[in-house]
């Protein structure tokens, strides 16, 4: 086997082992920081993460329903906003009476290869 196949396939490997659906909880604070008026809980983020063929079609996608489970939707597109808020508020219902202060969203296309095909 040659050395770019190795890589090829270390890099697909790798694709699959490791989810693109992540959230993460962040609970230490500096001391005076308020959030309207109130001390904040925690900050959670989402990110899901997609390959796509040309820009449109997808490849491998992380899966919302199962965020930091290292498992992956095939053909099928989970990478959307309304996702992450779901992720985000699975992981809101840990905290008892707790409401959202400050929520944003923010897409990122890298627009450049996919898969190492150029479109």
């Amino acid at each position: 086997m040659n050395k770019a196949f190795q890589i090829l396939l270390i890099s697909i490997f790798s694709s699959l082992i490791f989810g693109c659906a992540t959230s993460h909880i962040n609970t230490e604070f500096a001391k005076d920081i308020k959030a309207n008026g109130k001390k904040p809980v925690a900050v959670v983020t989402a990110e899901n993460y997609g390959y796509y063929l040309f820009g449109y079609i997808p490849l491998i996608c992380g899966d919302p329903d199962n965020q930091n489970g290292h498992s992956l939707k095939l053909l099928n597109d989970t990478v959307t906003i309304e996702n992450n808020h779901a992720m985000i508020s699975r992981e809101i219902e840990k905290f008892e009476n707790c409401t959202i202060a400050d929520m944003r969203d923010s897409t990122y296309w890298t627009g450049g290869f996919s898969l190492w095909i150029v479109w």
